[in-house]
């Protein structure tokens, strides 16, 4: 009698597949992140399509005339789009498990398998984050920090310069005034910035008698857009996210713990994907050990205009531990 299986070679796709969405389930920064100028992570697929290690990525900079009017002619007046390019360089990163052997697979109360898939997936979406983050605090553009109460620097910072209302209009006039202007993201035709903070700075921020008033009477309600989901409240057009990998350093004045939240507007990053979030199968000994890896070719970048931040802007503040 002849017997129907699903071919082996079936197996590594379907698991590919649930690999990728665990990734993007798991990872925090997916849900600011799209194909368009109009999002805070930008992700551009080209090396999916062709060879090479290295995207060139145009930042569409806004259009600064006035137009004309009335009868004015308009043919041969017409205002040029104004690119600047960054490269973003890939690279592969990998991880992998590898279960003891088939005893100790039927010794486990628990599927082994499944396990590792649900474990692979969420590391590549921490990994993924991680970096995000880390491109993001680096090395800031003198020009795109802003500091709390009276500060120019770190070590100028104190327990008592925390996040407030106010700080969150200032660095939003900040952006609107920058050269070039930090571009909101358009969400049903308004505009709205990110900020990710520290825990230790939402929690000074819950202290402001003017965030908590509006969380009570206008908090966000039936957004259905993704970068408002987790959100902890909205401030003058400002969503406000909490995140654990806001760096935070031994910095300010006399030691002071100093948090480093992020201002964000459209295109603060890119993420150049070459391959995306792949998955292998391999057994060893007679077939008695099985592994798995996942990987991804790909790379990250902050966006820079001229070798200026382009679309973040740091927020120092102090972030004393309770």
């Amino acid at each position: 009698m002849a017997l129907s299986k699903v071919p082996a070679s079936l197996v590594p796709q379907i698991w590919h597949k649930s690999v990728w969405m665990e990734a993007k389930k798991q990872s925090y920064f997916e849900k600011f992140t799209g194909s368009d100028e109009n999002s805070i992570i930008q992700r551009v697929t080209e090396l999916e399509k062709s060879k090479g290690d290295t995207v060139i990525f145009g930042l569409l900079m806004d259009l600064k005339g006035n137009g004309v009017d009335g009868d004015n002619i308009l043919e041969g007046n017409e205002e040029e789009m104004v690119f600047y390019d960054m490269k973003v360089t890939i690279d592969q990163k990998r991880n992998a498990v590898r279960l003891a052997g088939l005893l100790a697979e039927q010794k486990s109360p628990y599927p082994m398998r499944n396990k590792a898939k649900t474990l692979l997936g969420r590391w590549m979406a921490q990994y993924i984050d991680k970096i995000i983050f880390k491109q993001l605090s680096d090395t800031p553009s003198p020009s795109r920090v802003l500091y709390a109460g009276s500060a120019t620097k770190d070590n100028e910072i104190t327990d008592t310069d925390v996040l407030t209302t106010d700080l969150i209009e200032i660095v939003k006039r900040k952006a609107a005034n920058a050269q070039p202007k930090i571009r909101p993201v358009m969400v049903k035709g308004k505009p709205h910035y990110v900020i990710v903070c520290r825990d230790y700075q939402l929690r000074d921020l819950r202290k402001d008698e003017r965030w908590l008033n509006a969380q009570l009477h206008a908090n966000i309600r039936g957004e259905d857009n993704p970068i408002f989901s987790g959100a902890e409240g909205i401030w003058d057009g400002v969503i406000i996210h909490a995140h654990e990998n806001v760096p935070i350093t031994a910095t300010g004045a006399s030691g002071a713990k100093v948090a480093h939240s992020l201002f964000l507007g459209a295109q603060a990053a890119v993420h150049a994907v070459a391959k995306k979030t792949y998955w292998r199968e391999k057994a060893f000994d007679y077939d008695n050990q099985q592994g798995f890896a996942t990987g991804i070719i790909h790379g990250i970048a902050k966006s820079k205009y001229n070798g200026k931040d382009f679309g973040v802007i740091q927020v120092v503040t102090g972030a004393k531990a309770d």
